[in-house]
């Protein structure tokens, strides 16, 4: 393929993934359909850049994608409430983040022509986790995902990926409002405190 056309799929990939943000801060199921069909142009894109975790991350995007479509639609009055996590879980999954980083770093040491492991292989370990959460309606998730959309633009930057820079730290604007967009939600959807009898 030529560079413009590299570019077109870049820039098509981008306005799928940046949709799928936005439905996914007003809770809209449809955004999984938006995430699938830019994860799959994302692999052709990252394969060509060959930043391999990126490929794989996307895979799994696309994997997430119909169990996210699957658990925010099950039926009628299944949907699925946000839900908080304690500092156990957040603690796991931190540690999970960077074991994660570590693993995938050395295995793509193995890959001779592979860019950037150390960054590739946070951003992807961080997003795989962020992604589960988001799935599960795991409110934190959306600070999971400021943290490896910034390193993301990085990596991003450092490859050229301009359209990706820039949908990147838009992510990152759009996670901060849909943290606090999910926070309130939670919180008007929680029980009112009982006062003593």
């Amino acid at each position: 393929m030529s560079p413009f056309a590299w570019s077109l799929l870049e820039a098509v990939a981008a306005a799928g993934n940046l949709a799928y943000t936005v439905l996914m801060l007003y809770e809209r199921r449809i955004g999984w359909l938006f995430g699938i069909a830019a994860s799959a142009l994302g692999i052709a894109l990252f394969l060509h850049q060959q930043v391999y975790a990126q490929v794989a991350l996307n895979g799994v995007y696309v994997i997430m994608g119909a169990y996210g479509w699957w658990s925010w639609g099950r039926g009628p009055g299944a949907e699925l409430p946000i839900v908080r996590r304690g500092a156990v879980f957040h603690a796991t999954v931190i540690a999970s983040g960077l074991a994660g980083t570590v693993v995938l770093a050395l295995l793509l040491r193995w890959l001779p022509d592979a860019q950037h492991v150390a960054m590739d292989g946070f951003a992807t370990a961080f997003s795989l986790l962020a992604t589960w959460m988001l799935a599960r309606k795991v409110l934190e998730n959306w600070a999971y995902w400021i943290v490896a959309d910034a390193v993301a633009i990085a990596l991003f930057a450092l490859l050229g990926l301009w359209w990706y820079v820039g949908l990147y730290a838009v992510y990152v604007v759009l996670s901060a409002s849909a943290l606090r967009r999910w926070h309130r939600q939670w919180q008007e959807a929680r029980p009112p405190a009982r006062g003593p009898a």
